[in-house]
């Protein structure tokens, strides 16, 4: 019997439950699928921390862009803002907003046509989907750096 009660204090020691224990059975609960479009997937990842999930930015940091020009604008136009971070705004400062946004050009065109897409979508008022290619013809058309 001690041999029994030695066996088990050791197993409950090493962090294992006894067999006979109704919640060892249970498998663990994996997590829910996330059901979200891939472009609102990218947006929470790249956009979200300065837009906010209402687009409404950030007060005196980030600027709002629920109903902005550039979102309703030309698809391509807003892929290039998107791609320079504003047109390079780091370098023309001359809003209100405390931050800049940072050029996005590093994202695949696929992505980035999926986050214009969704921006479009929900604070642009259903202006319509921007498409990989449109984004690509938006890129062929950045300035180059000299070499």
């Amino acid at each position: 019997m001690m041999k029994a009660l030695a066996a088990g204090l050791l197993m409950i020691s090493a962090g294992c439950a006894l067999a006979d224990d109704p919640a060892a059975a249970k498998p663990a609960a994996s997590a829910p699928a996330d059901t979200r479009p891939p472009g609102q997937k990218l947006y929470a990842r790249h956009c979200l921390p300065c837009h906010q999930a209402d687009g409404y930015g950030v007060p005196n940091m980030q600027p709002a862009i629920t109903d902005g020009t550039w979102v309703k604008s030309d698809p391509r136009a807003l892929a290039m803002f998107v791609m320079t971070g504003g047109f390079n705004s780091g370098e023309r400062k001359d809003s209100q907003n405390g931050n800049v946004m940072p050029p996005f050009a590093q994202l695949p065109d696929a992505d980035l046509a999926q986050i214009l897409t969704y921006i479009r979508e929900k604070f642009g008022k259903g202006a319509p989907a921007v498409s990989a290619a449109e984004v690509a013809d938006a890129r062929s058309k950045l300035q180059k750096p000299p070499n």
